[in-house]
C-alpha cells in the first residue's frame, strides 16, 4: 500500500488531499475486511462475485485510508463509512465534523483513492492498457481528440486509454458519470509536458487534466483549472504498487 498527501496551491489559498494506493488480489485483501464499517461489511457479505468483491474491497479501504491521510488523525476506519450515492458516486458518512469526499477508481487488483475538502473537487480514474478495449475506448472519442492527442509520442491504445480516463474522471468530477452526451466531455487540447500529460476541456474551462502512464497503466486526475500540484508522490505510489521502474 502506498498512502501520503498532495499539497493543492491556488492563488487565493491552499487545499490538501490525501491519497492511497493498493494492488492486492483478494484472498490478500479480504484480510483488510475488518477494516469495514457495519454498514459496509453488511453489503460486502451480500456480494457473490469474486471481482465484485474485490474490486469493493479496494474501493472502500483505499478509500478510508485516503481519508485517514487527510484528517492527519488516527482516526479508526470501522467508524466510517463510504457510500454509493442515487448516481453511484462515492459519499462519505460518519464523520460529522468534517466535508470530506472521495474520489475512486479500480482497475483489476489495483486500486486508487482521492480524498478532498468539499471546497476542492478532485477526481481520478486508472485503467489497464488493452489493445482489446480499443474499440470501446473510441467509442466515446470525439472527432479529432485523436490528432490532438497523437502528438504525445504513445502507442494507439495508450492514446485510446488516456483519453477514456480523462473523460470518465471528468465524468465523476460533474457526478454524472459516462451517461452524458460525450461530446461534453469533449477535449480541447493535450500535451506532454516530460512524463505528463496535461489537458484542458472544451466546454469545461475551469476543469483541466493530469495523466500519468506508469507501466501497462494510465492514472488521470481532474481538478480545477488554476490549481497546481505535484503529482509525484501518486506516481511513485503507482510505480512500487505496479513494480514498475519506468513511466512509459
Amino acid at each position: 500500500m502506498s498512502k501520503g498527501e498532495i499539497a493543492l496551491s491556488r492563488k487565493d489559498g491552499s487545499f490538501r488531499a490525501g491519497f492511497c494506493i493498493m494492488n492486492k488480489s483478494l484472498a490478500d485483501i479480504s484480510k483488510d475486511s475488518w477494516q469495514l464499517h457495519p454498514d459496509e461489511t453488511s453489503y460486502y457479505e451480500t456480494l457473490k462475485y469474486d471481482k465484485r468483491k474485490v474490486s469493493y474491497l479496494l474501493g472502500r479501504i483505499t478509500a478510508k485510508t485516503a481519508v485517514r491521510e487527510l484528517l492527519r488523525q488516527d482516526i479508526v476506519l470501522q467508524s466510517f463509512s463510504v457510500v454509493s450515492g442515487v448516481f453511484q458516486f462515492p459519499v462519505v458518512r460518519h464523520i460529522p465534523t468534517h466535508n470530506v469526499q472521495v474520489s475512486i477508481s479500480h482497475c483489476d487488483n489495483l486500486g486508487i483513492a482521492l480524498a478532498f475538502p468539499e471546497e476542492h473537487p478532485l477526481a481520478v480514474d486508472i485503467e489497464r492498457i488493452d489493445e482489446d478495449k480499443i474499440i470501446t475506448m473510441k467509442s466515446i472519442i470525439c472527432v479529432g481528440e485523436v490528432e490532438k492527442v497523437s502528438e504525445c509520442a504513445l502507442t494507439e491504445a495508450t492514446e485510446a486509454t488516456v483519453l477514456w480516463t480523462i473523460k470518465e474522471a471528468l465524468s465523476k468530477i460533474l457526478k454524472t458519470g459516462l451517461t452524458v452526451n460525450f461530446e461534453l466531455l469533449e477535449i480541447e487540447f493535450i500535451q506532454r509536458e516530460g512524463a505528463i500529460l496535461t489537458g484542458i476541456f472544451k466546454h469545461f474551462s475551469q476543469y483541466r487534466s493530469i495523466s500519468l502512464v506508469v507501466g501497462e497503466h494510465v492514472c488521470s486526475i481532474v481538478l480545477p483549472k488554476n490549481t497546481y500540484t505535484d503529482v509525484e508522490a501518486i506516481r511513485e505510489g503507482l510505480e512500487k504498487s505496479l513494480s514498475t521502474s519506468g513511466p512509459w
